[in-house]
């Protein structure tokens, strides 16, 4: 009866010091830095996302145009997603199509060459055969199929912005959530 007095006790004192050791391991391992890379690792492209992939092979903009959507340039797409809210015309549809359709086809391209050259940089690298030389063609390379993508979303609200009059624009920024209605929209340096 003592011993199993005596283990009882034992464990009762034990117990919260082995639950504090526990809770001190689970606690460093969680402040073991974890990249946030890792979900690349299966992802068709090492340096990209799925989703950026996906982006670029789909046409999508990605934040390329965001500069203009946040200065009063609405977006094609989001546009024609909106047209009954923003009451468009039969012929602003139309125009506002064309402009979509058109660089949708180049945003796809560029998209296509983007990822092509995204994955010869990443096989390189994985493949230990990126000399510096190499390295600086193809990043340049990149960077000017980055820019082109870039000019190419920016255009599209370039494009459609004259379509549309300041009334559907103010209604879309306001669907878009980028001011109430009441309060009007900041401009920098204006």
């Amino acid at each position: 009866m003592q011993t199993r007095f005596i283990l009882v006790v034992s464990s009762l004192i034990l117990l919260p010091v082995a639950i504090a050791g526990t809770f001190a391991r689970l606690s460093a391992a969680s402040q073991t830095p974890r990249s946030p890379y890792v979900e690349r690792l299966s992802s068709p492209i090492r340096g990209l996302s799925t989703r950026e992939v996906d982006d670029l092979l789909n046409g999508r903009g990605a934040g390329f145009a965001r500069m203009a959507e946040l200065n009063d340039y609405p977006g094609p797409r989001h546009v024609l997603d909106l047209k009954e809210q923003l009451n468009l015309s039969a012929k602003q549809t139309q125009q506002v199509q064309a402009a979509f359709e058109k660089m949708n086809v180049e945003a796809k391209r560029l998209g296509r060459e983007i990822v092509a050259q995204e994955q010869r940089l990443s096989i390189a690298f994985a493949n230990k055969t990126i000399a510096p030389a190499k390295l600086q063609t193809q990043i340049e390379a990149l960077a000017t199929l980055y820019g082109k993508l870039r000019q190419t979303h920016l255009q599209a609200h370039l494009e459609i912005t004259p379509l549309l009059s300041s009334k559907q624009i103010a209604t879309y920024n306001v669907l878009r959530g980028y001011t109430d209605g009441k309060t009007p929209i900041r401009h920098h340096g204006n």
